[in-house]
C-alpha cells in the first residue's frame, strides 16, 4: 500500500513540475529573462538603454565574455567579441555554420569580429528553449574560438620586446573589454578595466613580466593566508599606505621564456574568475568578522 501511495504522489507531482518547465512564452518580460539566467546559475551584470526598452546582461562562461541583449520581449541576441580576421575568413565560417553568424567590424581603434546568435521569442519558447539557446552558444563559441585561433596563428611565440602596450590593447579589444591606460613614474604602462563586476589593473613591466590585480576591503592576515593555502595561481596580499589599508588579489605572468596572445588572453580571463571567487570568499568572512 505504501508503494502505491508513493507512486500516486510521484505521478501527481511530476506533471505539475513538467507543466512549469513546459510553459510557453511568446513574450519574455525582463524579470522572466533574469530568472531564467539565475536558474542557469549565470551571475550577470545588467544595464538598460536610456529609454528602458532594451536590456543588456554581461557575464562570463568558460573564459568567454558574453553579452545577452534583450531588444524587446520577443527578441534576444547573444554575442561575444573576438579579434579581427579577414572578411573571407568570416564568410567561410558563415558558409559552414548552422546557427548564428560571425560579423566583421572595423573602426579607428582596430578590427574585431563578433559571434552572434539570435532567438525569436514571438513563435513561443520555454525555459528549456532558453537553456538550450545558451548551451548551444557555448558550443559555438568554442568552435569559433578554435577556428579564429587557427586563422590567426594565435600560438605564435612572442619575445618579451613584442609584448608591447599596443599588443595588450589589441588583446583587450578582442575580448570586448573597455580600458583606460596610464603610466606611473617608473614608466610602467597600466590598463584599468572592469571584468566580472570587478575593477582590475594590468601592469606591463617592459614585456618581461605582466601583473594583474584587484583591491578589496582589508581582511585579516590569517584569512589571507588561509586563502593562499588553497589556491594555485594567485596570491592575496595585505597592504597599508598613507590613506588606507586594503587587501589585494594578484597574479603575475612571466613572459621571458616566450608567450603567446592566447596565453595572455587566457590569463586575463581566468583572473576575472579568480576575482569572483575571492569576492565570494570575503563575503563569507563578513558575518564572522562582525561577531
Amino acid at each position: 500500500m505504501l508503494r502505491i501511495a508513493l507512486a500516486a504522489v510521484f505521478i501527481a507531482i511530476v506533471p505539475a513540475v513538467q507543466a512549469q518547465d513546459d510553459k510557453v512564452y511568446r513574450a519574455l518580460p525582463s524579470e522572466t529573462t533574469e530568472k531564467m539566467l539565475l536558474d542557469l546559475k549565470i551571475d550577470f551584470k545588467k544595464a538598460s538603454s536610456k529609454k528602458g526598452d532594451e536590456h543588456y546582461y554581461e557575464f562570463t562562461r568558460d573564459g568567454f565574455k558574453i553579452r545577452l541583449t534583450q531588444f524587446s520581449p520577443q527578441e534576444l541576441k547573444l554575442d561575444c567579441v573576438f579579434r579581427g580576421v579577414p572578411l573571407d575568413t568570416v564568410n567561410q565560417w558563415n558558409f559552414s555554420s548552422r546557427v548564428g553568424r560571425a560579423v566583421h567590424y572595423k573602426d579607428p581603434s582596430g578590427e574585431i569580429t563578433m559571434l552572434e546568435y539570435g532567438l525569436d521569442v514571438s513563435g513561443g519558447v520555454t525555459a528549456g528553449t532558453v537553456k538550450q539557446y545558451v548551451l548551444r552558444f557555448d558550443e559555438e563559441l568554442k568552435k569559433y574560438d578554435k577556428y579564429v585561433n587557427g586563422a590567426i596563428a594565435e600560438d605564435t611565440i612572442l619575445e618579451p620586446k613584442a609584448v608591447t602596450a599596443e599588443k595588450l590593447e589589441n588583446i583587450l579589444k578582442a575580448q570586448g573589454i573597455n580600458y583606460k591606460t596610464k603610466a606611473n613614474n617608473a614608466g610602467v604602462i597600466m590598463f584599468d578595466f572592469e571584468l566580472n563586476g570587478h575593477n582590475l589593473r594590468l601592469y606591463n613591466f617592459g614585456g618581461k613580466d605582466l601583473m594583474i590585480d584587484t583591491h578589496f576591503k582589508k581582511i585579516s592576515l590569517e584569512d589571507s593566508n588561509r586563502y593562499n593555502l588553497n589556491r594555485k595561481f594567485v596570491r592575496v596580499v595585505n597592504y597599508k599606505d598613507k590613506d588606507a589599508e586594503y587587501t589585494a588579489l594578484e597574479c603575475n605572468l612571466d613572459c621571458e621564456g616566450g608567450i603567446t596572445e592566447g596565453m595572455i588572453r587566457h590569463w586575463i580571463m581566468s583572473f576575472g574568475e579568480d576575482a569572483r571567487h575571492f569576492s565570494d570568499y570575503t563575503k563569507k568572512l563578513q558575518p564572522a568578522q562582525k561577531k
